[in-house]
C-alpha cells in the first residue's frame, strides 16, 4: 500500500466516523429497535423473516429484538392465516407513535452544514469518486456489499421485486406460502431477471452503486 493510498483510507474512516457521529446527533441514525419501528411504519404486517433480510440479521437476533419490542408494548405478533409457523409483526398504537416521532424529530437539513466545504460542483465531484471507488471492488468484495446497504434502501428494493412478481405471476403468487415466495424472490434477484441497466434492485448481485451512494451521501426520506 502507498502512502497515497494508505493517506485516503485514513481519510475515509475519519469522514465515515465523523459522518455517522454528525447523523447521530440530529437523529438521523436510528438504534435497533427504532429500525425495526421505521420499517413496520412503511409496511405493516411483515413477518419475523422477512424483517431478518430487510436487516441482515440472523433470525435469534431478529427474534430478541422483537421480543424486546413486544415487551415495551411496541409491536404485537400474530400467525399467519397461510402458514401458522410464519409470525407477523404489526405496530401497536404506542409503536407507531414512537415511529412518528423519530421521523419527525430528524433533521435532514443540517446535511448541507456537513457539506459547506464543497460547492455543488465538488460534491458532484465527490459522488463521482464515490462512484469509481466502488466499481472497481473485485466480484469477491461486491458480494459482500448487502452488509454496507441501508435497511431502507434494501426494504424498497424488496417491495419493489414484490410488485414485480406480483405483476408477474398475478393470483398464483398470492396463493403461495411464504417460504415458496422468498425462494422465487430470492431466485429472482440471483439471476438478475428484473434488473435495471446498470444493476439488480439488491446488493450484491449486481446493485447500482450510483443510487446507493446518492442516497447515502446526500439529503434522505428516510432513516439509516
Amino acid at each position: 500500500m502507498s502512502d497515497l493510498t494508505n493517506n485516503l483510507m485514513k481519510q475515509l474512516h475519519f469522514i465515515s466516523k465523523a459522518s455517522n457521529n454528525f447523523m447521530h446527533q440530529n437523529k438521523q441514525r436510528l438504534s435497533g429497535q427504532q429500525r425495526v419501528l421505521a420499517i413496520l411504519r412503511l409496511e405493516d404486517g411483515l413477518s419475523q423473516s422477512y424483517l431478518a433480510d430487510v436487516l441482515d440479521l440472523r433470525p435469534s437476533s431478529i427474534a430478541e429484538l422483537l421480543k424486546k419490542l413486544e415487551n415495551s408494548g411496541y409491536i404485537s405478533r400474530k400467525e399467519s392465516k397461510k402458514d401458522k409457523r410464519n409470525k407477523l409483526v404489526f405496530l401497536t398504537e404506542d409503536g407507531r407513535k414512537i415511529a412518528d416521532d423519530n421521523v419527525k424529530n430528524k433533521n435532514e437539513d443540517s446535511n448541507d452544514v456537513f457539506f459547506a466545504g464543497l460547492n455543488d460542483e465538488e460534491k458532484q465531484q465527490f459522488s463521482n469518486y464515490l462512484q469509481k471507488i466502488s466499481d472497481g471492488w473485485s466480484d469477491e468484495f461486491k458480494q459482500q456489499s448487502s452488509r454496507f446497504v441501508d435497511p431502507m434502501d434494501r426494504m424498497r428494493s424488496m417491495q419493489k421485486v414484490h410488485a414485480t412478481m406480483m405483476e408477474k405471476f398475478g393470483d398464483d403468487w398470492e396463493n403461495m406460502s411464504p417460504d415458496e415466495m422468498r425462494k422465487i424472490m430470492h431466485k429472482a434477484m440471483q439471476d438478475n431477471e428484473f434488473c435495471n441497466p446498470r444493476g439488480g434492485f439488491m446488493p450484491g448481485h449486481g446493485r447500482n452503486f450510483r443510487q446507493d451512494f446518492d442516497h447515502n451521501f446526500r439529503m434522505r426520506r428516510e432513516f439509516f
